[in-house]
C-alpha cells in the first residue's frame, strides 16, 4: 500500500510499474500533506481511511 496526495499520483503509477507492481494498492489524498495543522491532517487521514481499507482488503 502506498499513500500520496493527487500532485504525485502519476509518479506513483510509473514507480509501480517500473518495480514490477502495477497491482499495488494506493491511496491519494488532496495535496499538501506538509504545513497542515494536525487537525487539517487528522481530516486527511480520515478522508483516506476508505481507500487504505478497501486496497488492503480489496473490498
Amino acid at each position: 500500500m502506498v499513500v500520496g496526495t493527487d500532485r504525485f499520483k502519476r509518479l506513483g503509477e510509473v514507480e509501480r510499474r517500473s518495480l514490477g507492481m502495477p497491482e499495488l494498492a494506493v491511496a491519494i489524498a488532496e495535496h499538501p500533506f506538509g504545513g497542515l495543522q494536525a487537525e487539517q491532517l487528522v481530516e486527511k487521514a480520515d478522508g483516506l481511511l476508505e481507500q487504505v481499507v478497501q486496497g488492503l482488503t480489496g473490498r
